[in-house]
């Protein structure tokens, strides 16, 4: 039987952060991922398959992050200006992304240290890790739908 609570207390803590939260998740889960691409592309193309894979992860880790970094300075913004602030980071990270890979893929001397198919499927499997990662962690928040401190009176 579950233990009585007083009407005054509150029926839970909302989580204060969510964008922190979800960004522990998904490192998490992309280091996982990462980690264990980083092993089968050793396995498959050696050190510079390692290279590419640990590069992927890296890439993924810090687009990523600063997407969720960017959402979380915006907290306490509006709700169309955090979608405005989250819109635009997308935007420019994927443009700076789509700019590096462009860089890395004419790059010679980055082809001859680092195995770029290892690279790309890295990056692709630790994005998918990612985005686990970070619908498990938003699947787990306790962000209330209704604010319990204020009572509508008819």
């Amino acid at each position: 039987m579950a233990p009585h609570r007083s009407t005054d207390e509150p029926a839970g803590q909302a989580t204060r952060h969510p964008a922190l939260a979800m960004l522990r998740g998904a490192v998490v889960a992309a280091v996982v991922v990462g980690v264990n691409a980083a092993a089968i592309a050793t396995v498959a193309a050696g050190v510079e398959g390692l290279w590419g894979a640990l590069l992927g992860l890296l890439m993924v880790m810090i687009f990523s992050g600063a997407g969720l970094f960017a959402l979380h300075l915006s907290r306490r913004a509006s709700p169309t200006a955090q979608l405005g602030i989250a819109m635009a980071s997308y935007t420019g990270r994927i443009a700076i992304f789509g700019g590096l890979l462009a860089v890395a893929l004419n790059s010679e001397s980055l082809a001859a240290n680092v195995n770029l198919t290892a690279l790309g499927v890295s990056a692709m499997v630790v994005v998918m890790g990612w985005m686990a990662g970070e619908i498990w962690a938003w699947s787990r928040l306790r962000i209330p739908i209704y604010d319990l401190d204020h009572e509508v009176t008819a």
